[in-house]
């Protein structure tokens, strides 16, 4: 009994033990003024209290556009005597790993999610698909703008090719603002945009020009269908194809927008202690919880996800292999012809139809 007794008091003293070493640092996958740079200036602080720390936890900033730089040094670090205690990455790092992105050189599915905020994406086009975009252009492919190949379009490209509307990516839009100039321009057919704060006025203007919502990278349950998101991709196929997507692609799609629609991400190594876990997913979901996050959610129009159900969207982004495979033949079959196709001018009569 006094041995259990003198276990029971060592455990409960020993937040303060903690608290007398500084926090090991967060791995920052973006530069300080990124999504996740801003995320985590918010939780470092909340969560090292939540702790039981006497100082907020030191954020190492990194380079990259799309998190792999950040997430390759978490990776790297682990061997280190005090390694970092998290790293915050957006999910366009996952992205890249279910691409098959060389760069990669970290399993994100040996990390484990404490925090995620959510945000989806919209398809806006020329034309409703219920009018059959693929008649209308007559046989041409449906040109998108996207950033590159396997960047965040991605799941677009997977949904049109669903719905059998030969997607023709043309990369080199890389922001919101490019891809509408492009889309007005009439460079390209389709463009994906954030379902952020500016949506709401960028989708009222361009409905005036007659470009519409096509549909929404977002699984059927996303929250976001309360708030104003077009309907989402699944249910769209429905309605289309009179039948549910079942398809090895259509779980890569799920995977991929999942994936795209995570602004920023915490994520434990995998070797971390349950204990160590339930802790810090309580503290996440009680920093959640604070004002200065909730505000911080609404001004950028996300989602805050902890607990099972931060788990449970984490684990969308982990398919079962074969579909992974799947993903990354069907992106070795079409990258070649993407770039061929791009790469031949178009006839004067395919460019008229464009046009029209």
């Amino acid at each position: 009994m006094a041995g259990l007794l003198s276990g029971f008091y060592s455990f409960a003293r020993l937040p303060t033990a903690r608290a007398a070493e500084p926090p090991t640092p967060l791995i920052v996958a973006g530069v300080a003024d990124s999504q996740c740079g801003q995320w985590a200036s918010l939780l470092a602080p909340i969560l090292a209290d939540e702790l039981q720390y006497a100082s907020p936890f030191p954020l190492t900033t990194t380079t990259g556009w799309d998190g792999v730089t950040g997430a390759n040094l978490f990776e790297t670090q682990q061997e280190q005597a005090l390694p970092p205690a998290g790293v915050i990455a957006p999910g366009t790092a996952i992205l890249a790993a279910l691409a098959g992105d060389s760069r990669v050189h970290y399993d994100y599915q040996r990390w484990v999610p404490t925090f995620l905020s959510h945000q989806p994406t919209v398809v806006v086009g020329k034309a409703a698909l219920h009018r059959s975009v693929a008649s209308i252009l007559k046989g041409q492919p449906l040109r998108v703008g996207v950033s590159r190949y396997t960047g965040p379009e991605l799941p677009t490209l997977l949904a049109l090719d669903l719905l059998g509307l030969r997607p023709l990516p043309l990369p080199g839009f890389g922001t919101a603002e490019a891809a509408l100039q492009a889309l007005r321009a009439g460079t390209v057919d389709v463009i994906q945009l954030p379902f952020d704060v500016d949506f709401s006025g960028r989708m009222a203007a361009l409905q005036e020009e007659g470009f519409l919502p096509l549909f929404s990278n977002a699984l059927p349950n996303s929250l976001f269908l309360r708030q104003g998101l077009p309907l989402d991709f699944t249910t769209v196929f429905a309605q289309e194809r009179h039948r549910a997507p079942n398809a090895l692609l259509y779980q890569a799609w799920a995977a991929t927008a999942t994936a795209t629609a995570i602004k920023a991400g915490l994520m434990l190594p995998i070797l971390s202690l349950p204990a160590t876990v339930a802790q810090w997913r309580h503290a996440c979901q009680k920093a959640a919880a604070t004002h200065d996050l909730r505000v911080h959610a609404r001004e950028e129009n996300q989602i805050m996800l902890t607990g099972t159900v931060c788990a449970s969207t984490y684990a969308t982004m982990m398919p079962d292999l074969s579909v992974i495979l799947a993903l990354r033949r069907w992106l070795a079959f079409n990258m070649p012809r993407w770039r061929d196709t791009a790469a031949r001018p178009l006839s004067p009569a395919a460019a008229q139809q464009h046009a029209d």
